[in-house]
């Protein structure tokens, strides 16, 4: 210990004992906490600069009770803060800095100064981050929480980025998500619209590294209500992910990531937008991936409820049977036969992809048939052909004869016995008639076709 050092040490003890013969009372003679708040102020700085970092701090908390007892609560408050300093960039306490920061901001709420009471709870956010994440995170939302019910969020800026920045290195999306609201509520009555597009693309980010796809969905077309979020560059951006998103293309994705506006985002969003990996899994969705774990190659097998899967662990595809063209006769008319589709035509070809979009050129074949019957085969088959003799015109039903003989009837014949002349006359066709057709039928089966 230097001579200079000494020196201060001998002056600190000095003033700490007129500190305290103004606190005392007497008969004739009332504390006088200004003076002595003055001596263990002076005490405190001469305790620093000799190295006793531990007597400075008791000498700047005697300072603040002074100084409170006075009636200063902003000097009190400023005598905890010097004395948080010391615990925290002397000592190494974090944690009794940040509950000399709290007390800090007390005063600072009391003296109505809440500017610097949010400062303190961010100052005491800070000192905390180390040890206790939830209770760094408390304070800096009980710092933005003074900046608003103080209708000052608008200067409240820097400490929202910084809440959200730690939400989001510990994964606490929900309430990044939260906060991101809230500090876009309070960008949108500003005349930096850029500023708020940018937040508005950070919240759907956030919302697809939490692997909830749909609501960021919901909140896009949401935001797309807001004037001119539609025609900006964030909206861009964030109608590519939610694409890449629909199709699974994590290259298409990283496309949109690694775009100069998602640069422009705070650090650890952008950082976040690039770690995402997309997964195949049409449930789960998307999700944040630590930087340094490798992304895991998922498998998926083509197998059958009861088949057990391989035992290799390798992909098995499923053989396609070579494909055969059915051999159909479709020149016949008066026999109904279905029509193949087209992808009956069609041959198993190679399926090429450009960023999981299916770019294969169509396979060639005849054109798509109908199973409906067309026209012209209900025609070939109502319609009557016309006779070689004797044939009415064409497109024109059949002319009963006027002059029709009784029908005859034919009379049993024996076993052995040959027909009759009049029975062979009977069973020849009638010149003029349709094929297949009694020509001596009643009348009332003429109208059935």
């Amino acid at each position: 210990m230097g001579a200079s050092e000494e020196a201060r040490l001998k002056d600190a003890i000095d003033y700490m004992k007129e500190a305290d013969k103004n606190t005392e009372k007497s008969w004739f003679k009332k504390p006088d906490w200004d003076i002595a708040a003055q001596y263990y102020e002076k005490a405190g700085q001469a305790f620093k600069a000799g190295k006793s970092y531990d007597q400075a701090v008791q000498a700047f908390i005697k300072a603040s009770d002074a100084m409170i007892n006075a009636t200063s609560l902003f000097m009190a408050g400023r005598a905890l803060e010097n004395g948080g300093n010391i615990a925290l960039q002397n000592l190494g306490q974090p944690e009794r800095a940040a509950d000399m920061y709290k007390r800090a901001s007390d005063l600072f709420m009391q003296n109505m100064t809440p500017d610097r009471a949010a400062e303190m709870l961010e100052k005491s956010a800070k000192a905390m981050e180390p040890i206790s994440v939830d209770q760094a995170i408390e304070l800096y939302i009980g710092a933005c929480n003074i900046y608003e019910g103080e209708d000052r969020a608008r200067y409240a800026t820097d400490t929202f980025k910084r809440t959200i920045a730690l939400l989001v290195k510990h994964r606490r999306f929900d309430k990044a998500t939260e906060i991101l609201q809230r500090l876009g509520n309070v960008q949108k009555d500003t005349t930096n619209k850029m500023a708020y597009y940018k937040t508005l693309l950070s919240i759907i980010i956030v919302q697809l590294a939490a692997g909830d796809e749909v609501e960021a969905g919901k909140r896009f077309q949401a935001y797309c209500s807001v004037d001119g979020f539609v025609k900006s560059e964030e909206s861009a951006v964030a109608h590519q992910m939610l694409d890449a998103f629909e199709h699974r293309d994590q290259g298409y994705y990283n496309h949109a990531a690694g775009r100069q506006h998602v640069g422009f985002l705070d650090n650890e969003i952008a950082r976040l937008a690039r770690s995402i990996l997309i997964s195949d899994d049409l449930v789960s969705g998307g999700g944040y991936v630590e930087p340094n774990q490798p992304p895991q190659q998922q498998q998926f097998y083509q197998q059958g409820p009861n088949q057990p899967p391989h035992p290799s662990g390798q992909v098995q595809q499923q053989q396609q049977p070579p494909f055969q063209p059915q051999q159909q006769q479709y020149d016949r008319k008066d026999v109904y036969q279905p029509r193949p589709t087209q992808q009956q035509f069609q041959p198993q070809h190679q399926q090429q992809s450009s960023g999981g979009y299916d770019i294969s050129p169509p396979a060639p074949g005849p054109p798509a048939y109908s199973d409906e019957r067309s026209e012209s085969d209900w025609r070939a088959l109502t319609e009557k052909p016309a006779s070689s003799t004797n044939s009415p015109a064409p497109h024109q039903p059949f002319q009963q004869q006027q002059h029709q003989q009784p029908r005859l009837q034919p009379s049993p014949m024996h076993p052995g016995q040959a027909p009759s002349p009049s029975h062979q006359q009977q069973q020849q066709p009638q010149p003029g008639a349709p094929p297949n057709r009694n020509y001596y039928q009643d009348d009332d089966d003429d109208g059935l076709l």
